[in-house]
């Protein structure tokens, strides 16, 4: 069975900072946003090499930043975005006080955020990014992204259950509701695919209806998916899939239309139904890089959660043996 181990290829990307609006400088540090960045210059909290700021000002990783006399620092590194294939058992958050967290099994030489939500007892797909920016941007539109799960429950689904799923008809005030793609995989699985602006919370819906999950994969947000990456596995977003997620955020904040159609194509929402359906489809990026080695102190040396991969390598040049220990379970999405 295999541990995580360490992963000695990473090594910290050399980069110089470029002079950057006082705004973005503050909201790369983690402390705020751009929006309220810029409430506390015009509050006059913010100096920089201990004056005042003009407008418009421009600084560097050398100029001394300060938010009510708190020295601020942001670390000269190159933007990257990931797509984690995250194992169960693994918290999804950068908090080095949560035991198990994917930053520190990442191990990756930046300051990364996951975005978005995966519980501890769910799979699949995850995002992590330094670009505070754009992790807001996207977290805060994490319901706004067409989502597709597979869903195992603890007893045999009914077609009530289903109907109940996937919905429609019409609501109080006569409004023409949704229908959820679903598609039975199983006695006890099936797969969902979640319309942007509908509930999220696939556990919730579940024991509404008497059911209760005992297995969430996530393989898709809009038209990324996992393809071959094996679980434990991670591999670099291109630009394109990056500007693809930060434009599908943006419109997807200012959409009200109940049938959004901001997605691409191949994330395109399907019509409501019930059969067997294809795996999702396949995206760039091979077997991905396998979780580096977990700092001292850290959780890393764990047995791999059952049925997960083992003594799993890259195709694409990762090193390293990726598998997931186990962890507390907790409710999830």
């Amino acid at each position: 069975m295999a541990e995580l181990t360490t992963n000695n290829s990473h090594t910290a990307p050399t980069h110089i900072m470029e002079p950057k609006r006082l705004n973005k400088f503050i909201s790369d540090s983690g402390f705020c946003s751009r929006r309220e960045a810029d409430r506390l210059i015009e509050e006059e909290r913010v100096t920089v090499n201990g004056k005042l700021p003009e407008p418009g000002t421009k600084v560097t990783a050398k100029d001394k930043v300060r938010i009510d006399d708190q020295l601020l620092t942001v670390r000269e590194e190159e933007p990257v975005f990931l797509l984690l294939n995250k194992p169960s058992g693994m918290s999804a958050t950068a908090d080095m006080g949560v035991r198990d967290n994917v930053v520190r099994a990442i191990n990756y030489p930046a300051s990364l955020q996951p975005i978005g939500h995966l519980d501890r007892d769910a799979e699949g797909v995850l995002f992590l990014s330094n670009d505070g920016d754009l992790v807001r941007k996207i977290t805060k539109a994490d319901t706004k992204f067409e989502k597709e799960y597979i869903v195992t429950v603890d007893k045999l689904i009914s077609p009530e259950f289903i109907a109940k799923l996937i919905g429609g008809g019409e609501s109080e005030a006569g409004e023409k509701l949704q229908k959820t793609f679903i598609a039975k995989e199983g006695s006890t699985r099936f797969r969902i695919i979640l319309k942007p602006n509908t509930n999220h919370n696939i556990k919730r819906m579940c024991e509404d209806l008497g059911y209760k999950v005992v297995h969430l994969q996530r393989v898709r947000i809009e038209n990324l998916t996992l393809a071959k990456l094996p679980t434990g596995h991670w591999r670099k977003l291109s630009a394109a899939e990056v500007e693809m997620l930060a434009s599908a955020g943006s419109r997807a904040g200012s959409s009200k239309s109940k049938d959004n159609d901001y997605f691409s194509p191949r994330g395109g929402a399907s019509k409501a139904r019930v059969g067997k359906s294809k795996p999702a489809g396949a995206t760039k990026g091979g077997a991905g890089k396998s979780f580096g080695g977990s700092k001292p102190g850290s959780a890393g040396n764990k047995s791999p959660r059952k049925g997960g991969p083992s003594n799993t390598s890259s195709r694409s040049g990762g090193a390293g043996k990726g598998a997931a220990p186990k962890g507390r379970t907790g409710r999830g999405r």
